[in-house]
């Protein structure tokens, strides 16, 4: 006699192939969006260098505060920056430092996929409060 249909057995295996096929495409897709927001937060703070590298020219002197995102970086009504950028997600931001003299300066980022360093930028990450991705200059 002939039986149609499939055994327990097999539903049981295409299943567990099915859940294991699921669970490493949504790892590799949480990790693919890690590794994109990093890419956007060093990109950001290159684009920030480049216009605090404009502003030193400038005035000979970086600035010794910060105007904060979603500011513009100007001065003497010259824009070096309209649109200072935000951290892609809203648990962390970008953190600046200057010397009080304007002749140095520090950006710092909190990167996901990085491995966390003694850093002398805090409020980076909402949770530990650490930067672990810095840019300073000169440098």
């Amino acid at each position: 006699m002939k039986k149609n249909g499939f055994s327990f057995i097999e539903i049981l295996v295409v299943t567990t192939i099915i859940a294991v096929l699921t669970a490493v495409g949504v790892a590799n897709y949480r990790v693919a969006n890690q590794k994109s927001r990093d890419g956007k937060r060093k990109g950001d703070l290159e684009q920030i260098r480049a216009a605090l590298e404009l502003y030193r020219t400038d005035q000979k002197a970086y600035p010794t505060t910060w105007p904060g995102s979603g500011e513009a970086l100007l001065f003497g009504g010259v824009i070096y920056m309209a649109d200072i950028p935000d951290d892609p997600v809203n648990d962390y931001s970008y953190v600046y430092s200057s010397a009080p003299d304007g002749s140095t300066y520090s950006l710092g980022a909190y990167l996901e996929l990085a491995k966390i360093d003694e850093s002398s930028l805090t409020g980076c990450s909402a949770e530990s409060g650490d930067c672990n991705y810095q840019i300073t200059n000169p440098l």
